[in-house]
């Protein structure tokens, strides 16, 4: 009889331990992908319009006029530029305190899945803020493939109307996750130094080349000395969704950036680069990939650093950078 209740106790217990790893197995499974689809957030409207809940919160990437012109409804807004860059740098990330005030007035704390979105058609000032969340510990962060473009040509509801959540005291884990970010030093002076980090330029090949310039952005042309160039929004589909995993290992393998490599994306000012670091990190899966967050701002007003052809030549056309 004895020997009966201790198999029992037994049983028990492994069911017992069973149960708790099916549950921490689902937990797991459930956590946010890179991407999700405007169907998913379609289905997802009743929750997202209620401005009381912290489980999903909709974010808008874009400037002012777009947002009030018409959001996806419930989304709350985030103002690209003002909103997105520490203000006191030159388009650099978000500080700790920045970032917990901004996130509060948003209703947005780390617990939540925060879903990003661009209001103006552009994908890469999306992925600089999904960088920045991950760079300060928010775990469950999606972008929207398609932003509001695709949403609108879908036919699916806009809203002009105000959304009314209440700022929140929002506690946000220090320090942030360095492994995400390259620093002028010690990384990209090793990289420099050793060769052991793939640097990807993520702009287009005229900016790489030095045939096309931004003097009010840097005073020097060109590229960092040994990286190569991959223009990240070949990544995306006409519609502005992303292409498929095998297009995109394509893009990467073809410059000679392996799975393995340490990689370091870098652009003008962070934008195109956080792109990049997006493709191959979430979506590709590449486990070493920093983004320089300083890129040409930093390195190319500095001249103790080697850039090809890092010069200012006669007759080079003097443009915008493509990021901002």
């Amino acid at each position: 009889m004895k020997q009966n209740v201790l198999v029992q106790k037994v049983v028990v217990g492994v069911a017992a331990l069973l149960l708790v790893g099916a549950v921490s197995v689902q937990a797991a499974s459930a956590a946010a992908q890179p991407l999700v689809s405007t169907g998913w957030v379609e289905k997802n409207l009743a929750r997202i319009k209620n401005p009381k809940q912290n489980e999903v919160r909709l974010i808008e990437v874009s400037k002012q006029k777009s947002y009030e012109q018409g959001h996806i409804p419930g989304a709350v807004h985030m103002q690209w530029g003002a909103e997105t860059f520490d203000p006191n740098t030159d388009h650099m990330v978000l500080t700790h305190a920045q970032l917990e005030r901004i996130m509060g007035g948003k209703a947005a704390p780390p617990e939540a899945h925060i879903v990003l979105y661009d209001g103006d058609g552009k994908h890469h000032h999306v992925a600089r803020v999904y960088w920045t969340l991950k760079y300060w510990n928010y775990d469950n962060v999606s972008i929207m493939d398609g932003g509001k473009g695709l949403w609108q040509q879908q036919e699916r509801p806009l809203s002009t109307a105000s959304v009314a959540v209440a700022p929140q005291d929002v506690q946000v884990q220090y320090p942030p996750n360095t492994s995400v970010r390259a620093m002028y030093s010690p990384d990209i002076t090793h990289a420099l130094a050793t060769g052991n980090a793939v640097m990807v330029d993520s702009r287009h090949e005229d900016f790489y080349d030095g045939k096309v310039y931004a003097l009010n952005k840097w005073v020097r042309n060109g590229h960092i000395t040994g990286a190569v160039n991959v223009p990240t929004m070949r990544a995306m589909n006409g519609d502005k969704t992303y292409k498929d995993r095998q297009q995109l290992q394509k893009l990467y393998r073809q410059a000679g950036v392996k799975p393995d490599d340490t990689v370091i994306p870098y652009c003008d000012t962070g934008v195109l680069g956080s792109h990049a670091w997006f493709v191959m990190h979430e979506l590709l899966g590449y486990q070493n990939v920093k983004m320089y967050d300083g890129s040409m701002r930093e390195y190319a007003n500095r001249f103790d650093t080697p850039m090809e052809p890092g010069i200012v030549a006669d007759g080079i056309p003097t443009l915008a950078c493509g990021c901002s």
